[in-house]
């Protein structure tokens, strides 16, 4: 007799997860949609009803990724593990074609190796060969991957149905020298508050992530419109009900911004890519040319100053960054006196000190893999 087996069917199980620092942006985003999202290491747990990972796919901005829970089971050796994976109900997930790719994580894990669980699934399926997956951050695509979770001898299967990455909204086809990825974008605008109904300047604004991502907030678009998804391929996907879907969520949005978007950069080459980019979300947006030293407020104010200046990371060595940092943290105070302002900057506390700006709030966040402080000021 195999191990017990828990599964869920009434009620989908979910677990979304989000870039390091933004699992608060992402529960209050799952709260706002009148969803109850429980905060777990790395994202929150959701429980609803059928089609709840489609939801969470289609309209969550912070979201990485969506898993689905298929179920979770207890084994001490290779045969209980054999039994455990046999015993789950993959019908949703898996017509039995094209074998499943596994990504496997130990954590203090009981099992000796991951090869174990990979040769355990094998068995348990039938299979000559279980393909294999390594971390979904950046992976993905169509046809169905299975995530194996190890503590200690607790194992939890999950069924990947996001596929792209979720940060890969489909308008961002050009980006500028120091790409920030959308997701990172829509959760820094989430902790600054903004909420699409004030005016929302970039002072340096590249591809125009920010800036696209501002304007759906302020339009009500949801993000995954122009996203294809794993679960589509899954043999249980009602392509009626999905359709109904995004056609609700068409229908929610508007056909422009709530209030102005502004963009602004030195370099007319990424005033290019942030248009074209603008014209694949289905916006034009306000950008001109213009040096941060010389810009003043727009009419409107106050509202939201949302700035990622360069690191030194990815961009020339040669950049005056101590003193492009005084004039940013100038054009807060003064330039923009009465705005609040977020800015994304890195752990350099020489940096930091030079936009000073002793009161604003700081959290941390990552960017790429890294370390960075979001600057709010209130």
């Amino acid at each position: 007799m195999g191990p017990p087996v828990t599964t869920a069917r009434a009620e989908e199980q979910v677990y979304v997860s989000t870039l390091p620092g933004l699992e608060t942006a992402l529960e209050a985003e799952c709260s706002a949609l009148g969803w109850k999202p429980s905060l777990v290491e790395g994202g929150v747990e959701l429980q609803g009803p059928t089609g709840l990972h489609q939801e969470a796919n289609l309209r969550l901005r912070t979201a990485s990724r969506v898993l689905l829970r298929l179920g979770s089971f207890h084994a001490s050796d290779e045969g209980a593990l054999i039994r455990g994976l046999r015993a789950l109900d993959l019908s949703r997930t898996w017509d039995r074609g094209a074998p499943p790719r596994l990504s496997v994580t130990l954590h203090r894990a009981g099992v000796p190796s991951q090869g174990v669980v990979f040769s355990a699934a094998s068995k348990a399926w039938g299979l000559a060969e279980v393909g294999r997956a390594g971390p979904l951050d950046d992976e993905g695509g169509p046809g169905l991957t299975l995530l194996v979770r190890v503590e200690g001898n607790d194992f939890t299967v999950s069924a990947d149905t996001s596929g792209e990455p979720l940060h890969r909204r489909g308008y961002r086809q050009e980006v500028s020298r120091a790409p920030l990825r959308e997701t990172l974008a829509a959760g820094i605008l989430m902790l600054a508050g903004y909420d699409g109904t004030e005016p929302l300047v970039d002072p340096m604004c590249g591809s125009g992530t920010f800036l696209v991502e501002g304007a759906w907030m302020s339009m009500r678009r949801a993000p995954g419109l122009l996203h294809g998804f794993a679960f589509e391929s899954f043999p249980g996907f009602d392509a009626g009900a999905w359709a109904t879907r995004k056609a609700r969520a068409e229908a929610e949005t508007l056909t422009a911004p709530r209030a102005a978007v502004y963009g602004y950069d030195i370099n007319a080459g990424s005033l290019g890519t942030a248009r074209r980019n603008a014209r694949r979300a289905g916006m034009t947006l306000a950008l001109e040319r213009k040096d941060l030293r010389t810009l003043t407020a727009p009419p409107g104010g106050p509202g939201l100053l949302v700035a990622n200046p360069p690191y030194g990371k990815r961009l020339g060595e040669g950049e005056d960054l101590p003193g492009l940092y005084r004039a940013l943290g100038t054009l807060v105070r003064k330039g923009f006196a009465g705005w609040r302002a977020a800015l994304l900057v890195p752990e350099d506390s020489a940096l930091v000190k030079a936009l000073e700006l002793p009161g604003a709030r700081s959290l941390p966040v990552r960017n790429g893999g890294l370390r960075c402080r979001l600057l709010l000021t209130a």
